[in-house]
């Protein structure tokens, strides 16, 4: 069983804050552009990242997160993982320096429900999600999955705004 403890926020906690879902090799531009759009509206920012390999077993009461992995064979270590460090980091160095006061989030299980759930939690005016990564793979998590952003625009009340991922074979 993992467990994750809630970031404190980078500066002082702005009234509704943007939702940002984040996972790890993400482009850089999502969370850069959702930034600049925070900036914009005067708010923070909270990157979530939906882990859809865990499911939740309890949420205590200091907001720790205990969860499992989805498939039993996976080794599982007791703080957290190398991917959620590995990407609080990457914000961490994205964000430095930024005027924008930002927290990371994790969350465990569908990532439309997490990212829906943690708007709710900050009365998020939008929701942001990059595009889908290229090729055959995120083809086919977006065939077998369906499209996070559009079960967020179907499934919530909240603006959705999709940023487009310029991959180098568009270019």
């Amino acid at each position: 069983m993992s467990r994750t403890r809630p970031r404190p926020w980078s500066g002082a906690a702005p009234e509704r804050p943007l939702v940002v879902g984040v996972q790890p090799g993400q482009d850089p531009a999502v969370v850069e552009q959702a930034a600049g759009f925070a900036r914009t509206f005067g708010t923070g920012l909270v990157c979530v990242w939906v882990d859809p390999s865990q499911v939740v077993v309890t949420l205590e009461a200091d907001g720790t997160w205990d969860t499992t992995p989805v498939d039993p064979d996976r080794d599982d270590d007791l703080d957290g993982s190398p991917d959620e460090e590995a990407l609080f980091a990457r914000l961490e160095h994205l964000l430095a320096g930024g005027d924008v006061p930002w927290r990371f989030e994790y969350a465990a299980g569908e990532t439309a429900r997490g990212l829906h759930a943690a708007a709710e939690a900050h009365d998020a005016p939008l929701i942001a999600v990059g595009t889908r990564r290229p090729g055959f793979g995120g083809w086919m998590t977006e065939v077998v999955g369906g499209s996070v952003a559009g079960r967020l625009a179907h499934t919530q009340g909240r603006p959705v705004l999709v940023i487009p991922v310029h991959h180098e074979a568009s270019r």
